[in-house]
């Protein structure tokens, strides 16, 4: 039953995670950076902390009792995140979807899976779960690697056509993106010492790893905020957040920051419920649905309607495999 319940919970937290960056588009006289700072402020700070401390009893006492190495972990693992947000942004921008989308995510996807499975439970690798996680983490990456081929044809982008100049940096970047970008459930994972504080504090141990956030994602702010203000001072649009300071504009960045943050607590929840295995199979589970969601967006948004025949053929083959991928994250915490 608690199985069953976890398995709908990350439902909701991968739909809310690939739904997130929909009310962007619908945003008028912002630009990217100002609606991205809008939305980072709401949801990495205000919303977390607001949600934390509902959630989390006593939650300053808890990081007050926890050893400050550990804090310590978690406010680099954070900083790291906000930095792979930032790198993520610039190495599509090298890269293209053709070539960038797939690394990014894919090492999102399966270094947010599998290193917390071979440092903190290395002998279930050879074990029958593992295994078959293993397995479904191989056939998630071919998923994305699929959708990413099918919008690199919608877009005609030609991997080749990358300059040489940028195609190194560019693989540079995106891998450092997408290894700092699986750092939230790093951070979730190895914050047991703030959890474990969390529970001895009277927070029940469903929600005791949403304790890890605050503390976090604030950091993770940081880089968020430096990067749009760069880009702000960059493009000269600094004024145009205050000239665009709209009821439309500050809901839509509202809705992201509650569909973004809310996505990790009810994350956090669902693992708990997913058993020993939560948080390892948890993670891959979580992102390749919140890409099967982001393309059915882009789907019902129009984006594929005058595109190819082969493009929406392979787009569709992709969503097939990331689907068995997902039966397979669920088989696996089954076993």
């Amino acid at each position: 039953m608690f199985l069953i319940f976890g398995l709908i919970i990350i439902l909701v937290a991968g739909f809310f995670q690939g739904t997130f960056i929909l009310p962007l588009s619908y945003t008028t006289k912002w630009k990217w950076e100002n609606t991205w700072l809008a939305f980072s402020l709401l949801g990495m700070i205000v919303l977390n902390w607001i949600w934390a401390f509902i959630f989390i009893p006593e939650l300053l006492t808890i990081y007050s009792t926890v050893p400050a190495s550990n804090l310590a972990i978690l406010i680099l693992f954070g900083l790291g995140w906000g930095l792979g947000a930032v790198l993520f942004g610039i190495g599509m921008d090298k890269l293209g979807m053709a070539l960038g989308y797939p690394v990014i995510m894919g090492l999102t996807a399966s270094i947010g899976g599998l290193l917390p499975l071979f440092i903190q439970q290395p002998e279930n690798i050879l074990q029958l779960s593992g295994i078959v996680l293993i397995t479904g983490v191989i056939i998630a990456l071919v998923g994305i690697i699929i959708c990413s081929k099918a919008a690199a044809i919608k877009s005609t982008y030609d991997a080749i056509n990358v300059k040489k100049d940028k195609l190194t940096a560019g693989i540079i970047i995106a891998i450092a993106a997408g290894v700092l970008s699986s750092l939230p459930n790093m951070g979730f994972s190895f914050g047991t010492a703030v959890t474990q504080a969390a529970i001895e504090r009277g927070t029940s141990p469903a929600l005791a790893g949403n304790s890890v956030w605050a503390l976090f994602f604030s950091f993770g702010f940081i880089p968020n905020l430096i990067y749009t203000v760069w880009l702000m001072i960059k493009n000269k649009t600094y004024y145009t957040i205050i000239t665009g300071l709209t009821i439309k504009n500050t809901g839509l960045s509202l809705l992201m920051a509650v569909l973004w943050i809310g996505s990790f607590y009810l994350y956090g929840f669902s693992s708990y419920n997913l058993g020993d295995l939560g948080k390892i199979v948890g993670w891959p589970l979580f992102i390749s649905i919140s890409i099967v969601v982001g393309n059915l967006w882009g789907l019902w948004k129009g984006e594929w309607r005058n595109s190819s025949k082969r493009a929406r053929t392979m787009l569709n083959i992709g969503l097939v495999v990331l689907i068995i991928a997902l039966i397979i994250f669920c088989i696996s915490n089954i076993l």
